[in-house]
C-alpha cells in the first residue's frame, strides 16, 4: 500500500488554516491529530478501497494447532519408548490395530464449551459419544505405505478440558487413526490455507475468524473473485461473541458464521489506524502499546523542520514491546516501533476535511464550508481514478447467466 507521511498532511493543514508550522504548539498539533484520526475512520469504509481490503481463503471450523501421534507406543517402566534396531517404534496392539492420536486446538479461537453441545449430551455426559470430522485434512501413512487422508472418515473421540470464566471447554480430542505417520501437517495460524479444521457433529461451529487487526468481513465466495467471474457469493452472519468471550481471551476478534464446509474465499477490511501519540521524548521509557510522533527525515520528534538540508517524513509509531529511553524508529535494531500507515489515496481528503474541522473548532464556520466541499471533491476524484481511469469495477458474476 502506498502511504503518505502524516507530516505532509500536517503541513497542508497548517497552510490552509493559517498556522505557522515552525511555532506549532502541542494543543494545535493534538487537535489536528485527533481530527485526522476521526476523518480517516469516516472515509475508511465509505467505499471498497483496494488499499484497505484483503482476501484470504480458508475453511470453517476449529483450528488444529498441533498433533501428537503414537500415544500408544510401547514403553518401559521408566517411560522410554521401545524400538527395533532400525529405530522403528513398537505400538501396543488394540482390537482395531490403530494409532492413538491427540488433536490439540487453538484455544485463542472461539472455544467449544461442553454445555453448548446439542441433544442434552452435556446433561447426559455423552459428549464423547458424538463424532468429529476434518476439513482441509492432514495426511498420514502406515510405515512407507500410501498416503491416507484423515478426512475420509468420522471419528469417535475422547476429550480433555480446561475451565475459564464462562465454563468448561474442550482443549483437545483423542482419536484412533489407521496410520502411524502424521508428518503431513502444518499449522500457520487459524486462517492458514494449510491449517486443518475440526467439526464436532453435534456442535457444528462453522466459523471463520477475521484476522486480528481487521475491521469487518465483507463477503465470502466459492472461488477467488479476483481471478474468475464464476465466484458465487455465499451467505454468512457476522458475529463478535462479545457475551461469549472470557476475560482472559485476549484481543477482540470478529467471526463470520458460514453455512458451507468447503474451501471459502473471504473478503475483509482492515481496521483504520488510530492516532493518539505525542512527539517523541528521548528521556522517556515507553510501554508496549504506547504511540509517538517521530520525523524519520529530521531524526527528531519535533513538528517543525529544524534542518533544512534534510527531508521531512514524520509519522506516528506504536511500540510493539517496552522501549528503553533513547531508542527511536531510526536507531532501533529490531521492529520495536511499528509505523501507523495512512493510505496516500486519502491525502487531499484528509488535508481539506481536517482543516474544515479545525476551522469549525475555532468558530470559523463559513470558511470551513468551502474546505468541506473541497474534501468531498477529493473523494469523488479518487472514485473516478478507481472506476474510470483504473477500471476497477467489480467483475460481473457469470455463475448465474439465466
Amino acid at each position: 500500500m502506498k502511504t503518505v507521511p502524516f507530516s505532509d498532511i500536517l503541513a497542508s493543514v497548517c497552510q490552509l488554516v493559517g498556522l505557522d508550522r515552525a511555532t506549532l504548539n502541542d494543543k494545535s498539533f493534538g487537535a489536528i491529530r485527533d481530527f485526522t484520526s476521526r476523518r480517516l475512520s469516516v472515509v475508511w469504509d465509505r467505499e471498497e478501497w483496494p488499499d484497505v481490503q484483503r482476501y484470504m481463503y480458508t475453511w470453517p471450523g476449529m483450528p488444529v494447532s498441533s498433533i501428537e501421534s503414537g500415544l500408544n507406543i510401547l514403553a518401559s517402566e521408566s517411560n522410554v519408548p521401545l524400538s527395533t534396531e532400525d529405530d522403528q517404534d513398537f505400538f501396543t496392539e488394540n482390537e482395531l490395530n490403530t494409532n492413538t492420536t491427540r488433536i490439540n486446538f487453538d484455544t485463542n479461537f472461539k472455544r467449544i464449551y461442553l454445555q453448548d453441545f446439542l441433544h442434552d449430551r452435556f446433561k447426559l455426559g455423552t459428549v464423547g459419544e458424538s463424532y468429529v470430522k476434518f476439513l482441509n485434512p492432514f495426511y498420514g501413512s502406515v510405515d512407507d505405505g500410501p498416503l491416507t487422508s484423515v478426512g475420509e472418515n468420522q471419528y469417535n473421540f475422547t476429550y480433555s478440558t480446561a475451565t475459564d470464566s464462562l465454563g468448561e471447554y474442550i482443549t483437545n480430542v483423542v482419536i484412533e487413526v489407521e496410520f502411524t505417520n502424521t508428518n503431513y501437517f502444518t499449522y500457520n495460524g487459524p486462517n492458514s490455507p494449510l491449517t486443518t479444521k475440526v467439526l464436532f457433529m453435534d456442535n457444528q461451529q462453522l466459523l471463520i475468524q477475521i484476522p486480528q487487526g481487521s475491521l469487518q468481513g465483507l463477503a465470502i465466495y466459492t472461488n477467488d473473485p479476483r481471478q474468475t467471474t464464476k465466484a458465487i457469493p455465499l451467505p454468512f452472519i457476522a458475529e463478535d461473541f462479545a457475551d461469549q468471550t472470557p476475560q482472559d481471551f485476549g484481543d477482540d476478534v470478529n467471526y463470520l458464521r458460514t453455512f458451507n464446509t468447503s474451501k471459502q474465499f473471504v473478503q475483509y477490511r482492515l481496521t483504520p489506524p488510530r492516532m493518539f501519540g505525542v512527539k517523541y521524548d528521548n528521556t522517556s521509557v515507553y510501554s508496549a502499546g504506547s504511540q509517538i510522533y517521530f520525523d524519520l527525515g529530521q531524526n527528531t520528534g519535533s513538528y517543525s523542520i529544524n534542518d533544512k538540508t534534510k527531508a521531512s517524513n514524520g509519522n506516528f509509531f506504536f511500540a510493539t514491546t517496552n522501549v528503553t529511553s533513547g531508542v527511536t524508529p531510526v536507531n532501533q535494531t529490531t521492529d520495536i516501533w511499528q509505523q501507523v500507515e495512512i493510505p496516500a489515496r486519502f491525502r487531499d481528503y484528509l488535508a481539506n476535511s481536517v482543516s474544515s474541522d479545525f476551522l469549525k473548532s475555532e468558530g470559523r464556520a463559513e470558511e470551513a464550508v468551502v474546505l468541506e466541499q473541497l474534501a468531498e471533491s477529493a473523494i469523488q476524484q479518487q472514485i473516478d481514478v478507481l472506476i474510470r481511469q483504473q477500471a476497477q469495477n467489480q467483475r460481473l458474476n457469470m455463475a448465474y447467466t439465466y
